[in-house]
């Protein structure tokens, strides 16, 4: 199976390809569909799986539909733990969207100056990645 099978759009296909990925592993091949149907999804795999892009390539696919609902604040909302995940996870988030135009991705952790993340978060964005202290 390749990404292709997956349906997720042609420039999310093409930033996999630059990335130099060929096959999605299990938990992407069960879980990506999943998540474009809408679904619900509780999952769990091992470190180095693909789990970040289980969650990330289809929130990106829906991201591709123009929101009806106008407004300046992310669409999507990822909270991790750590300030570690939370850069790694924004880091996959921009290396998946490079060919989506105009596709935004904020990161905001705690350990780093405020004035930074506050400016990032005034900007228009679609995708913001915080641990939780510094998001409140």
């Amino acid at each position: 199976m390749s990404f292709k099978n997956l349906h997720l759009h042609e420039d999310i296909l093409k930033a996999i390809e630059d990335a130099g990925y060929t096959e999605p592993t299990a938990i992407q091949k069960e879980a990506i569909p999943q998540v474009i149907e809408g679904k619900d999804l509780l999952a769990s795999a091992q470190t180095g799986s693909g789990k970040t892009g289980a969650f990330i390539l289809p929130a990106l696919h829906k991201l591709t539909v123009p929101s009806p609902v106008k407004g300046h604040g992310p669409r999507i909302l990822i909270l991790v733990p750590t300030r570690e995940l939370a850069m790694q996870v924004a880091e996959q988030a921009m290396k998946y969207s490079k060919y989506l135009p105009k596709m935004k991705t904020a990161c905001i952790y705690g350990g780093a100056p405020y004035p930074i993340q506050i400016r990032q978060l005034t900007r228009p964005l679609d995708i913001l990645v915080a641990t939780p202290g510094r998001l409140i």
